[in-house]
């Protein structure tokens, strides 16, 4: 397909133009081709996913973790290693911070959402957005032991949980959940984030608010991975995901 409609595509899919971000959202490095018809979905822009997509001839990257944030560094090290990678192989990369973790659709955060949901075939409940993270409400209580079975499930670290017995209410903080723990802590009996600090692990505690790390990697998955299928299904453009964590 045409790179200008695809990148018109995403940049208004992901309403990147939404979000106040560190992240330079959209097309970081462009290519002198036209058309793309492989694309690369990657966690993180890194070397050692450059070299695979090399070896696999793709067009495009498209990633979570972009190689230009709120400031521009210089060309040298590790930063020309990666550009100068992408340039002389003419691989375009597109980046979407966190567009890519509150969209309602293939964002990070609601792809957690909806697979707590699954696990606990849950009806009735109150689903509702607060910047890019997620909360939900219901009715049921649930059985601190079930967190536990869900926690094996999907494989997540439980930290800690405070006293009660039931859990009614949860919010999904895909990356960290540091300043959310710090703005609503109160709100919620469990937070689901990918690592928090020492200092807000002890608020976290001292406020009675159980914690459960999913890690960083493991929680921004599932954003290129959503978006790889809903492109694939729209353009038809042949898609590959051989990302490879730290």
């Amino acid at each position: 397909m045409k790179k200008v409609e695809l990148i018109n595509f995403l940049n208004e899919y992901l309403k990147i133009d939404e979000y106040e971000d560190s992240s330079k959202n959209g097309l970081q490095v462009d290519s002198q081709k036209t058309e793309i018809k492989k694309i690369w979905y990657a966690v993180d822009a890194t070397s050692y996913i450059f070299d695979k997509a090399i070896k696999e001839k793709v067009d495009m990257i498209i990633c979570h973790h972009g190689l230009f944030w709120g400031f521009d560094p210089v060309v040298v090290w590790t930063h020309y290693d990666r550009l100068s990678k992408l340039i002389k192989n003419d691989i375009a990369l597109y980046a979407c911070h966190l567009p890519l973790d509150g969209h309602e659709e293939v964002g990070n955060n609601v792809v957690m959402l909806n697979k707590f949901v699954d696990f606990f075939a849950m009806k009735d409940c109150k689903i509702s957005q607060i910047d890019v993270w997620y909360e939900i409400f219901f009715e049921n209580h649930i059985d601190l032991r079930k967190i536990k079975e869900f926690c094996e499930n999907v494989d997540i670290e439980y930290k800690y949980f405070d006293n009660a017995d039931k859990i009614k209410s949860v919010v999904f903080c895909s990356g960290s959940g540091r300043n959310f723990i710090e703005w609503r802590y109160g709100d919620y009996n469990l937070l689901i984030t990918w690592e928090l600090n020492h200092e807000t692990l002890v608020l976290a505690k001292e406020n009675n608010l159980s914690v459960l790390l999913w890690w960083h990697y493991e929680t921004e998955i599932f954003g290129v991975q959503a978006l790889a299928e809903k492109l694939k299904e729209k353009f038809w453009v042949e898609i590959v995901f051989l990302d490879e964590k730290y």
